[in-house]
């Protein structure tokens, strides 16, 4: 389920300022982050989708060779 994420939102987040603080965790490696700032949050989720885009073409690319060879 790539690009999967559970946000949780904690008690200090207050949405009407456009301030979140909780926790986010990656469905498929369980790789979690507790934020205190929309910001961390939001690099949080852009960096482990990166890196499950880069595990993705990584296992595509492995597939491809093993295909041709």
């Amino acid at each position: 389920m790539r690009g999967a994420f559970v946000i949780r939102l904690g008690p200090q987040t207050d949405s009407v300022r456009g301030q979140f603080e909780g926790t986010a965790e990656e469905v498929d490696t369980g790789k979690r982050v507790k934020f205190r700032s929309t910001e961390e949050m939001l690099r949080f989720l852009g960096q482990t989708f990166q890196e499950a885009l880069r595990r993705e073409l990584e296992l595509n690319q492995s597939k491809e060779q093993q295909d041709d060879g």
